[in-house]
């Protein structure tokens, strides 16, 4: 009777458990086992990916950021190119307005000085009928009394007194009579003055 009794299942110990243990039901190991390693490339390979999409979308990013500060900087750019072009601009104007006034003022000194030296070194008996501007000549017409060979002498020195004039003899390349005459019927001496300009600056 004793030895049935130990071999009962059913008879309870003073250490005992129920086994809930189902062996026939659990997968093998070496099925899990295959399972893990076969998932494991894809996984690595998801995870790859993951990262490289990770990357790219952070160098995606950087370049966009990277395209607008240098869209910036070229705005800048136009900016302050326009602003400088803008004062050279003004700065070639101012310049040209003062080298325009220097030239007027010199350009008015220099005809009152002629006109000052025509009338002071002329003979008395000349009388200046008109002076012309050209663009490359001053040109003087007037007449002169009394006999033409005394009123060409008078006008030759004339002539040479303006030509060693400090400022109307360099002034000019030639200086000469264009035309001297006596009209038909007439008693005075007509004649024309010629001041061309230099083309050229004199030489020292």
């Amino acid at each position: 009777m004793a030895k049935n009794q130990s071999r009962d299942p059913l008879l309870l110990t003073s250490h005992w458990h129920i086994d809930c243990r189902l062996p026939a039901e659990l997968p093998d190991d070496r099925v899990v086992s295959s399972r893990f390693l076969a998932n494991l490339p894809f996984g690595l390979m998801t995870l790859g990916l993951f990262v490289f999409f990770c990357w790219q979308l952070s160098s995606d990013l950087s370049l966009r950021a990277n395209v607008a500060d240098l869209n910036r900087r070229l705005a800048e750019s136009r900016v302050t190119v326009a602003t400088i072009k803008q004062q050279q601009r003004d700065y070639t104007t101012l310049a040209f307005k003062i080298e325009t006034a220097h030239t007027l003022m010199k350009n008015r000194l220099f005809i009152s000085h002629f006109m000052t030296q025509l009338s002071r070194a002329r003979p008395g008996t000349m009388v200046i009928e008109s002076v012309e501007g050209l663009e490359v000549a001053i040109v003087v017409r007037g007449s002169m009394s009394g006999a033409a060979e005394k009123a060409g002498a008078e006008i030759g020195n004339y002539v040479e007194t303006l030509r060693k004039d400090s400022e109307i003899g360099p002034s000019f390349e030639t200086i000469l009579v264009s035309n001297f005459e006596r009209p038909p019927g007439g008693d005075r001496q007509n004649f024309e003055l010629t001041f061309k300009f230099r083309t050229e600056p004199p030489s020292a």
